[in-house]
């Protein structure tokens, strides 16, 4: 087929918000379908934006709020949370709906990695989807659009990096050449044609229509952001180029590039039926989590060269596991307590204990108050450690917020030291590390300050409860 750069079509995202705000509330968002899923669509609907109205407007009335406000609430709750991140899904059960838990939300709750939430989004998508209104959908079937469009891009950038040269592509010809181009958009043009034909307009000088605007921009500029907080590709003003520190998921990208999981053609979209099945078909394929990313943990450090033309280098990927990351920020805040209680007296350094492997204490870090406790220097400090990873610095502003997840003996010690009982928070980014402290979680629990309620219960029991027929 002949590639017509010229032959441009516009294919939408939802719009999210910038990244920062996408990440700072992006656990607020998890945990609140967390939360409360599964339950009944008005009993979601209802408890999602008391917590929402009290997040983004200090109030715990959605009712009370303006028109304008309810509908920011809403927007969040529905358009962001479900159909952009795909936290939720629902499913109609003898006429009633219930909503769901996703998959990528649980994951997202359990490991709190967002990179890697970012990235198994980012598989997921393609066009046509289920995030539009049924005309613009119908719109995307009539002209034969099917393609996965991150992972094309991650193709073409790996295709122009693995040149000889090292080409880099600015972020102008991917939107022009591939992200609003129809033949691409209808999955018919390979992207070394994409390549070659951009390297020969680059040497003939050829002047292409520049996209910008809220209108013919923002939709290619949300894909990169969605592919910058998935840690797959860095960007500045005019170029755009592949994390080299990503190799094992750029192989991931590469492989699902011809994977279209979605049957978006088999729909019947004349018919309300047709309809409501497609987007519930595609709310519940979109929040799936793609087993391949399962125990990846995104690296921000580890130098991993771009694998040549013709090579997937994926066994050398740069990722770490869970337990790596809780390994990491134990090691970090147990140097920093090394050398903050040996700045007040070096004898006392030797009372600084690294315990996370010993198991059932409840804490991972042994340590004295020193400096911070001056009446009581050598009372002893007991720290948890919770690490995450974020693209982005946290604004710790008005709407940010946080959660992480403890174990019933963790909280038993939280409740039994009191004031000496630490929780660390350590949030790795690309550009800096932070780690701020939560002294006395139980005592702000008390107080309504956080929020901690119980999500597994352990059931114990003996024979005269149970009904042994069923065994027979």
């Amino acid at each position: 087929m002949m590639y017509h750069p010229e032959n441009q079509f516009r294919c939408t995202i939802i719009r999210g918000k910038s990244q920062s705000d996408m990440e700072d509330l992006l656990p607020l968002y998890a945990n609140m379908v967390h939360k409360f899923c599964p339950c009944e669509e008005s009993v979601f609907k209802a408890a999602c934006c008391k917590v929402l109205a009290k997040a983004l407007f200090q109030t715990a009335s959605f009712d009370t709020l303006s028109d304008s406000n309810q509908k920011t609430v809403l927007n969040h709750l529905t358009e962001i949370a479900g159909t952009l991140l795909g936290l939720y899904y629902p499913i109609e059960e003898n006429s009633t709906t219930y909503i769901y838990e996703s998959e990528s939300c649980k994951y997202l709750v359990e490991k709190s990695d967002y990179p890697t939430f970012f990235k198994n989004l980012c598989l997921n998508f393609q066009f046509p989807n289920g995030a539009k209104w049924v005309q613009f959908i119908e719109e995307d079937l009539k002209n034969n659009i099917r393609i996965k469009p991150f992972c094309y891009v991650v193709a073409l950038l790996y295709y122009a990096q693995s040149q000889e040269k090292k080409v880099l592509l600015t972020k102008q010809e991917i939107g022009y050449y591939v992200l609003n181009n129809l033949d691409v958009l209808q999955g018919l043009v390979g992207y070394d044609v994409v390549y070659n034909r951009i390297m020969e307009d680059r040497r003939n000088k050829v002047k292409r229509e520049k996209l910008s605007g809220s209108r013919d921009w923002q939709h290619i500029k949300e894909q990169f952001n969605l592919l910058e907080l998935a840690n797959i590709v860095e960007t500045d003003s005019t170029f755009i180029w592949l994390n080299k520190n990503e190799n094992k998921a750029i192989a991931i990208f590469l492989k699902h590039l011809n994977q279209i999981d979605f049957d978006a053609y088999k729909y019947d979209l004349s018919t309300k039926v047709g309809r409501n099945t497609y987007f519930s078909d595609w709310k519940a394929y979109y929040g799936t989590f793609n087993s391949e990313l399962i125990d990846m943990q995104t690296s921000f450090n580890d130098e991993i060269e771009i694998a040549s033309k013709g090579e997937q280098k994926a066994e050398s990927g740069a990722t770490k596991s869970s337990v790596d990351l809780g390994d990491e920020g134990e090691a970090l805040v147990f140097r920093l307590e090394q050398e903050r209680v040996k700045a007040y007296r070096e004898r006392l350094v030797n009372k600084v204990l690294l315990l996370g492997k010993t198991k059932g204490l409840g804490y991972d870090i042994s340590s004295i108050e020193a400096d911070e406790n001056p009446t009581k220097p050598e009372f002893a400090r007991y720290i948890e450690v919770k690490s995450t990873k974020r693209i982005t610095e946290p604004s710790f502003d008005s709407i940010w917020s946080d959660s992480l997840n403890i174990t019933a003996k963790e909280w038993v010690a939280a409740e039994q030291y009191g004031e000496y009982y630490n929780i660390y928070r350590v949030y790795f980014t690309k550009t800096k590390t932070f780690i701020v402290r939560i002294q006395n979680p139980y005592k702000k629990s008390v107080d309504g300050e956080i929020e901690v309620y119980p999500t597994i219960y352990q059931m114990n029991f003996d024979a005269s409860v149970i009904e042994k027929r069923y065994a027979e």
